[in-house]
Formats: structure tokens, sequence, C-alpha cells
């Protein structure tokens, strides 16, 4: 009569070591160099920078947010709790649509308020566009579109933040937005 083979146990604890080992030093990794990688970088005093189209020069004290900055098509930059916000995009079609549809999202989808009419504005450079004032409970701020028809760009800056020293915060928005032209290489 033949006996049942005997199957040979073998040790399965060493390759399950090795994967944990390997899980917790990849999320440890991970996480060590998100707390040693800054969020935010200071910008030099004078210093040009460029978005798409549009190209100005940020108030002392302003830094860029990084991780939400995108080369190219948006920046932001950050002081205190204020944030001046430059987005480019395409443009075809009129001058007033992506206004009117960032009225609507702010107030119905933001439940802010807009303070007063939508104004014309002309910088020092000669850029010209619209603008607004909105507020909310906590916050308030100001947007900018410009509309470039033969480039074909359109160019939207919003300015928001806490009521607290709002108003030395729009100053330096404004000296930002009136260095802003529209001449940067692409």
């Amino acid at each position: 009569m033949l006996e049942p083979s005997r199957r040979i146990p073998y040790r399965t604890w060493p390759g399950a070591l090795a994967v944990l080992l390997a899980i917790a030093g990849y999320v440890g990794g991970l996480t060590f160099w998100d707390r040693h990688t800054p969020g935010s970088r200071p910008l030099d005093a004078g210093q040009t920078v460029a978005v798409g189209q549009a190209r100005f020069v940020p108030a002392e004290g302003w830094q860029m947010d990084v991780s939400r900055s995108k080369a190219g098509k948006s920046l932001l930059l950050l002081k205190g709790g204020h944030k001046f916000l430059v987005n480019t995009w395409p443009w075809a079609g009129g001058p007033d649509g992506p206004l009117v549809r960032q009225q609507r999202l702010m107030e119905r989808g933001q439940g802010l308020q807009i303070d007063g009419d939508v104004s014309d504005f002309v910088t020092g450079w000669g850029l010209q566009g619209k603008t607004f004032a909105y507020y909310g409970s906590k916050l308030g701020g100001r947007f900018w579109q410009v509309v470039d028809q033969r480039r074909r760009s359109l160019v939207q800056i919003d300015f928001y933040g806490p009521n607290d020293g709002l108003s030395d915060a729009l100053d330096d928005a404004r000296r930002m937005l009136d260095s802003m032209d529209l001449e940067a290489p692409q």
C-alpha cells in the first residue's frame, strides 16, 4: 500500500515581511518627502513672473503656492490668508460670457454676494477689461477679466481673502494688476 506523500511545509512569513517593509518604506518615504518639500516659494522682489501670455511683477511679501499653480495655465500667490490667482485660457467667443458664468458660480455655487455692478478698468499698460467686487460672511474679493480677441485668450484674475487686512492686500493686488501685460512669450 502506498503511503500518501507528505507535503513539506514552507515558510511564508519572510515574503510577507518583505512586502510589509516595502509598503512601509514607500509610504514613509512619501510622507517624509511631503513634510520636507515646501508648499510655497518666496519670489524675488521686482522679478517678473509669467503665466500663459500674462506677465506681471508680484508685490513684496507674496509667495507662490507651488502645489496649486500649473505651469502656463495658472499662478496662485499667497500673503497671509489672501490669495491672488491668475488663470489663462484659450477663448473663442464674446468678452462677456466667462464673466457672467463666474458671477453665477460665485452667487449660486459659493453663496457670495456681488457688490455693485460690473465696471470697466484700464491699467497703466493699457490692459483693459471688466471687474466686480464680491463678499461673503468671512471673506471679500475682487475679480478682473481681460479678453484679448485678437490672440483668442482669456485672463482671469481673482483676488480674495479674509476681511481682516483686505484693503492693504487689495492695494497690493491692484499694483500687481497694474504691472500686468499680455506680452509674455508662449
